[in-house]
């Protein structure tokens, strides 16, 4: 099972990096209707569509590299120096933490986008 958990806290990793970069790059480019932060506030004018992309992008990507070296080291240097029976819970740990990392990046630059709506 850990090494379930150890696989899809990799693709989460690489998905958050990847998603981080790529709304990163179209940061400064027009609102798109397929890709980016795509929240009714995000998309209302082109300030909010630079700022929430910019944001959510930057935080994913750190959130993606600091979960994917979190699972590294999990995996390669502290597992092999405790009992088996901490490997699900080692392995849940970082995955559980990227998603929730990524969902409050998202809420964060949305609460924001809010407050300049003001």
């Amino acid at each position: 099972l850990y090494m379930i958990l150890t696989t899809v806290s990799i693709i989460i990793s690489c998905s958050l990096m990847l998603g981080g970069i790529l709304m990163r790059k179209i940061a400064n480019k027009p609102i798109n209707e397929t890709i980016g932060f795509r929240t009714h506030s995000a998309m209302l004018n082109v300030t909010n569509w630079h700022y929430a992309n910019q944001k959510c992008g930057t935080r994913w990507l750190l959130v993606g590299a600091f979960g994917f070296a979190l699972t590294m080291f999990l995996t390669f240097v502290l597992m092999p120096k405790l009992p088996s029976s901490a490997d699900t819970l080692l392995q849940t740990l970082p995955l559980a933490a990227q998603i929730i990392a990524a969902f409050a990046c998202a809420i964060r630059v949305e609460k924001k986008l809010s407050e300049m709506e003001r």
